[in-house]
């Protein structure tokens, strides 16, 4: 059941600003950006495509000058893999998919030295993507007016964004988020600590009060996708399980020049200001 909710809730959310129904496949792309996280297709449960449908789907990716890329709960679709494999398809990896309830999440007290709370102003907004981009690697100038504002749309829908602060300087530490609930799910996503603060329970902290701020709105189903082991033990000891199989990430890695939209212009692999809804690892250290 966790894994059909999960592709219910990835369907309805898809990313993307576009969306294309492609037989049994929701392609969602997000004009101005080729961020393979950003464009990507989810397929019905159960989807068994012929070969025409995937070549169409390959088509549709192609001709905007995007990779043909696919992300899916297995147990959803358990036959898809070996047929996109087939039609020349390579996994880019099998992502453990953990899973919490309401009722199951032990209480995590917040680390003595920060402030652990839900973002409200526009301030905490900004800082919170600062931290995510720090968090990842991937620093970059303060977000825009349209960054914040799409936080706050986002905030005031139903999802939520933690921010933890240093308690005595204020400094912004780490953050996290669940975007909008679909049908009672969401996934937790952009866990992230700033070097300087790991290794003190942010993290962790952030989890627990996003878990609880979930619950409290009345959510189902919380998910995510751990990015590595001490992640996983993060969001074990916050009650998430493994009862959900893997997400699958599998894409076409050569494409045809030849079908590019005439006028297309291929932009960075970083060309989205707010990413963070789809960095779904925990970068605690």
């Amino acid at each position: 059941m966790n894994a059909t909710q999960i592709h219910a809730y990835l369907r309805a959310s898809g990313t993307g600003s576009e969306h294309e129904r492609v037989g049994p496949f929701l392609a969602t792309f997000t004009p101005g950006t080729d961020h393979p996280m950003r464009n990507y297709a989810i397929p019905d449960d159960d989807a068994r495509p012929s070969s025409v449908e995937i070549d169409a789907l390959v088509q549709a990716f192609e001709q905007r000058g995007l990779k043909p890329r696919l992300e899916y709960a297995a147990n959803a679709a358990p036959r898809l893999e070996a047929i996109l494999v087939a039609a020349g398809f390579e996994a880019e990896g099998l992502l453990p998919l953990m899973t919490c309830h309401p009722g199951e999440a032990r209480p995590i007290e917040a680390p003595p030295d920060f402030v652990v709370a839900l973002a409200e102003s526009d301030r905490d907004h900004a800082e919170s993507m600062v931290v995510a981009g720090d968090a990842y690697g991937e620093p970059g100038p303060p977000p825009g007016d349209a960054a914040v504002a799409a936080r706050q749309k986002m905030t005031a829908a139903g999802g939520a964004v933690v921010l933890a602060r240093h308690r005595d300087s204020g400094e912004p530490a780490g953050s996290g988020l669940f975007p909008v609930p679909q049908a009672g799910v969401s996934e937790l996503a952009a866990v992230g600590t700033r070097a300087a603060f790991r290794n003190r329970g942010v993290a962790a902290g952030v989890t627990a009060r996003l878990i609880q701020a979930a619950f409290d709105l009345g959510l189902e189903l919380l998910w995510l996708t751990p990015g590595d082991a001490r992640a996983e033990r993060i969001y074990a000891r916050a009650s998430f399980a493994f009862d959900a199989g893997q997400m699958v990430h599998i894409s076409k890695p050569r494409f045809d020049p030849a079908n590019l939209r005439a006028g297309h212009r291929a932009v960075s692999r970083f060309g989205s200001t707010d990413r963070a809804g789809k960095a779904d690892r925990s970068k605690e250290g």
